[in-house]
């Protein structure tokens, strides 16, 4: 394998090839240093467990004008065709795991972290990006006929593209590596937060209601926990989208006309925590507070305005310091209100800006220092639920973090937050609380009412599956659950360590769908691990805490798998065999079972 590296210049690209310099060797430390144009590099490989660290400098007395740093580039030719190419991270429509014949030509696939293994249980080649980050990465491949290109790239803001010195951030190489073990060095260098990390339980109005929900549609969610055995296990209500006038204008609209406070005093009255939702980087078009402010919006020039715009959005940068105290300002308005969770959301348009007010910020180090000042303005009692806030910023960035994308009632959608926990697994309960999205159990099966009656949840339509990139197809695809779907669902909240929180219509459940969310948190665990399978085709199949074991069918036809390390202690509400120390099940599509490791 024929390591290189690439300095992408504003002008040009240049690629130097390891075998085209000579390194010196200082016990784990190997260092190559080179001249790329008026570039000064040093590269260096630091020698760890079970692979190496790599990292490039380059420094100048002239401004570097550098765009991008690839630190690793290498090309790879698969063994067979049903080798596979993980891509990790929280790049929701680059999860999936792909074998080599469905990558397009010449199309760039990445995440945080890939590789290339002969079955998702072997040893292989994996490359991931240490958090926590300052400057965007990835790490991903290119199919050039029967080759795989490989590289590990890190962006750089325009200010940083043309000051002195850059780093790229810090690179775990190996050639030779299983999933598990890579999970197992990864996780030792992840930093761990300093304070407590609790796991939100509750009930939000989003899944359900949507932005139509109104002070009537909490009220009577309310009611239905006043005599539900369910009230014992949740702490907060959170209300979410459709609250506020618009998206800028974070007062209330004539829905909420009774007064947000008065709203939250409602919730106290219940018995819960007031929670609420916010993306206070993202403006529409049409809100007030446009005018007079499109200083505050990140600027760049490939869009028509000369702003960064979402569809009718503009987004804020966090460092103009008045849009900055405006966001301040809205957040302590909702706290002497008295709400304590508040939900962020959309913060992920820092990521892609190319520039900020101020000169020496980075994407993630904006992130982590808003929600630090949030909670600085606010209270020590203030629980941020950051949502597209990546796990990637640090430790000490927001007690919970979204891991993925949104759930809905589609099997869809369980796999693909399946494949986002696949990664950030190892993130819960060290850097943030892990939320896998709402504990929602409601279909034909487990709903009371026949729907669409309810007029505020407008079902999508079923589209077949595309050959583009599985977020193309995979949004709100599919029939609603079934009950087994939903138990599915359910059981993998439960054993994920993450957030618990319900958003059906709860008083349309009926006892299965109650049945399948007490189960739940009876079951729950703190955190799991997946294991992968020989024959797993994309996501593992098996979830192990200290105490439970989930193994799913992530496939559409039935399944019997063996799975290691079951001892003759172990019990489950369904059927399994026991041969030796190995559980064999029989699942049906999309089924899954909970065996309980005595």
């Amino acid at each position: 394998m024929d390591l290189g590296f690439k300095i992408y210049f504003s002008d040009k690209t240049v690629y130097v090839p390891e075998s085209s310099l000579n390194g010196k060797t200082e016990g784990n430390v190997t260092v190559y240093n080179t001249a790329v144009d008026h570039a000064n590099i040093e590269w260096i490989f630091e020698k760890v467990d079970k692979g190496v660290i790599v990292t490039l400098s380059a420094k100048s007395e002239s401004p570097l004008d550098i765009v991008r740093i690839d630190s690793l580039v290498f090309d790879m030719t698969p063994g067979s065709v049903t080798d596979r190419i993980p891509f990790f991270g929280t790049t929701t429509n680059h999860t999936e795991t792909r074998y080599p014949s469905e990558l397009a030509e010449n199309k760039s696939y990445a995440n945080n972290a890939t590789g290339l293994f002969p079955d998702l249980a072997s040893a292989g080649m994996a490359m991931a990006f240490i958090v926590p980050f300052k400057n965007m990465i990835a790490t991903g491949t290119v199919r050039v006929g029967n080759t795989l290109s490989y590289f590990a790239k890190t962006l750089f803001t325009e200010d940083y593209q043309v000051s002195n010195a850059i780093t790229t951030e810090r690179l775990f190489f190996s050639e030779n590596i299983t999933i598990d073990e890579l999970y197992d060095v990864y996780r030792s260098y992840i930093p761990k937060s300093s304070f407590p990390m609790p796991k939100l339980t509750g009930w939000n109005t989003w899944d359900a209601y949507m932005d139509k929900v109104t002070p009537d549609d909490i009220f009577k969610n309310l009611d239905f926990f006043k005599n539900s055995n369910l009230k014992k296990y949740l702490n907060y209500i959170i209300i979410d989208d459709g609250w506020q006038h618009d998206w800028g204008d974070w007062w209330e609209n004539d829905k909420f006309a009774c007064g947000l406070d008065y709203v939250a005093n409602k919730i106290k009255e219940a018995g819960f925590t007031p929670g609420i939702w916010m993306a206070p980087l993202r403006m529409k078009k049409t809100a007030d507070m446009l005018a007079g402010h499109m200083h505050w919006f990140h600027k760049d020039d490939s869009f028509e305005e000369g702003v960064m715009l979402f569809s009718d959005m503009y987004c804020i940068d966090p460092t103009v310091p008045e849009a900055r105290q405006y966001i301040l300002d809205t957040y302590k308005k909702l706290y002497d209100y008295g709400y304590r969770v508040f939900k962020i959301d959309f913060l992920d348009s820092v990521l892609i800006a190319k520039k900020f007010y101020d000169p020496t910020a980075t994407p993630f180090s904006v992130l982590r220092d808003l929600m630090i000042d949030i909670r600085k303005e606010t209270g020590d009692d203030v629980i941020i639920l950051g949502c597209s806030l990546p796990v990637q910023c640090d430790a000490d960035a927001a007690q919970s973090m979204r891991i993925g994308v949104d759930i809905h009632i589609h099997f869809f959608h369980v796999a693909w937050v399946a494949e986002t926990l696949a990664w950030t697994w190892m993130f819960n309960n060290r850097v943030t609380r892990i939320d896998p999205d709402f504990l929602v159990v409601r279909g034909d099966e487990t709903s009371n009412d026949d729907w669409p009656e309810h007029d505020k949840y407008v079902l999508p339509q079923r589209r077949s599956k595309g050959t583009e990139d599985p977020s193309n197809w995979r949004w709100s695809n599919g029939d609603r659950f079934n009950e087994i779907e939903a138990e599915t669902w359910a059981n993998f909240v439960a054993v994920s360590g993450g957030n618990m929180i319900l958003s059906d219509l709860m008083f349309n459940l009926n006892e299965k769908g109650l049945a399948l969310i007490e189960n739940a948190f009876e079951i729950a665990q703190d955190e799991c691990r997946p294991i992968y399978l020989h024959d797993d085709i994309r996501i593992p199949s098996v979830w192990k805490s200290d105490k439970v074991m989930l193994i799913v069918n992530w496939e559409d036809v039935p399944s019997t798998k063996t799975v290691s390390g079951v001892t003759g202690n172990a019990t489950s509400k369904k059927p399994f065999k026991l041969c030796g120390d190995n559980a064999v099940v029989s699942l049906l599509p999309h089924e899954s079972i909970i065996i309980e490791l005595n």
